[in-house]
């Protein structure tokens, strides 16, 4: 053993942070203080002089003794590689080690130098594990998770996106965001609201199936900034919608629209009057009203039935509709009478409106569902809007008049509120 310790090569090695070892004849012949720390070893002695099969891990013992009888017979640089070693107090390592043929005092072994991957190997194991497991989480879940950089090019989409858009991740990643929206637009909408915000929570958007179809999406995403601060894209997670939309859209329809006619109900053409009255308080806009009712509608009913009599509403609308303009707004009040709201209308071009939709109704035949169809006849009551009128109840109050006045004059006209 003292012969060993004798043989230490120069002072320059024991200075060195990486752990230095040399081996001659399979024996330890130098470690220098770092390879001493890293080996547990409680002074020199627990470590020169041994053999190093004695801590070499059995499956590898063949590669480091075939490394160790190259550096014998020639002048070799071993390039680093993995092994398993013991330390001295029995601790598993894992070692990275680089080795180069040594000569010392005519006697031909190895200069190893190594350092504890252990950790490093743990670490990676960790990491492939995290990794297993975000790919089984990305592969299984029904939402989609995306990122996009600071272009909008799609930088990373989950599998899932295959069972929502029915394209294949690899599909879409390299693309810009905005190809798969209906309206590229609401992707810049999107982008820029995270930026003024910082993320965005159950944000509704659209998207573009491959099939063409178009789905609703909740968007919940956040803003990804670089080291500098720097914007660097976006990433997040969204879901299909589609079902609770048509759903909300579907309830929404039903709270809003007269079941019988599809036009809006008495509820939602008031609350349409009500703005329309506040914008025309705000701007002097003229607004005008009409109130509709059918003449002798009860006859209908009384002679054919209810059936019928809903029937005839229906196609009567639908004659109304022919006539008003897509800015103007239709809904039934309740029984056989309807407003018409006619907004920044002036009342010279309201009364031409108004003629065209006696006169259409008047030449109508109505199919009923009888043997002949019936024709009937509509009583309008006319009102513009007034600054006096400063409020709904009183607007419509003036359109109601009107029509009253319509009917006690015979009918089938229109009849205007006179202030």
């Amino acid at each position: 053993m003292d012969h060993f310790l004798m043989m230490a090569p120069p002072d320059t090695l024991d200075r060195l942070p990486t752990s230095v070892i040399i081996v001659v004849h399979d024996k330890f012949l130098y470690a220098n203080p770092a390879a001493l720390h890293l080996m547990q070893a409680k002074n020199p002695a627990d470590l020169l002089g041994h053999s190093i099969n004695e801590f070499l891990h059995p499956l590898d013992q063949p590669r480091v003794l075939a490394r160790v009888r190259r550096a014998e017979r020639e002048q070799v640089t071993n390039p680093v590689s993995e092994y398993r070693i013991y330390t001295c107090r029995r601790k598993l390592l894992v070692v990275g080690m680089m080795s180069v043929s040594y000569s010392i005092r005519g006697e031909t072994g190895l200069l190893a130098a190594f350092m504890d991957l252990t950790e490093r190997n743990a670490l990676e194991n960790r990491l492939r594990e995290s990794e297993e497991h975000f790919q089984r989480m990305m592969n299984t879940m029904q939402d989609v998770f995306y990122r996009t950089d600071a272009a909008g090019i799609t930088r990373y989409v989950c599998p899932a996106v295959k069972h929502v858009l029915g394209f294949e991740a690899d599909e879409i990643i390299g693309k810009p965001a905005s190809d798969f929206y209906p309206n590229p637009q609401d992707r810049e909408h999107l982008k820029q609201t995270i930026l003024s915000q910082g993320f965005v929570r159950d944000f509704a958007g659209q998207m573009k199936c491959k099939n063409g179809a178009i789905i609703d999406i909740s968007i919940s995403s956040t803003l990804i900034l670089d080291e500098e601060g720097k914007y660097a894209g976006v990433e997040g997670i969204w879901r299909d919608i589609t079902e609770r939309r048509t759903l909300e859209r579907e309830l929404e329809r039903r709270a809003t629209t007269d079941e019988l006619t599809g036009i809006a109900n008495r509820r939602t053409i008031l609350e349409q009057l009500d703005h329309a009255h506040k914008r025309f308080l705000r701007l002097n806009q003229s607004l005008v009203i009409f109130i509709l009712d059918l003449d002798f509608f009860k006859r209908i009913n009384d002679q054919f039935g209810h059936v019928a009599g809903d029937k005839l509403l229906k196609e009567f609308i639908q004659t109304v509709q022919q006539q008003i303009r897509e800015i103007d707004q239709l809904g039934r009040l309740g029984g056989e009478e309807f407003v018409v709201i006619l907004d920044d209308t002036p009342q010279n071009k309201a009364a031409q409106i108004g003629q065209r939709i006696l006169e259409a109704v008047q030449a109508t035949l109505f199919d009923i569902g009888m043997t002949h169809p019936v024709s009937i006849t509509v009583s309008i009551g006319a009102t513009c809007a007034l600054p006096t009128d400063l409020t709904l109840t009183s607007l419509l109050e003036h359109a109601d008049a009107a029509l009253y006045t319509a009917k006690a004059q015979g009918r089938n006209q229109l009849c205007w509120h006179c202030a």
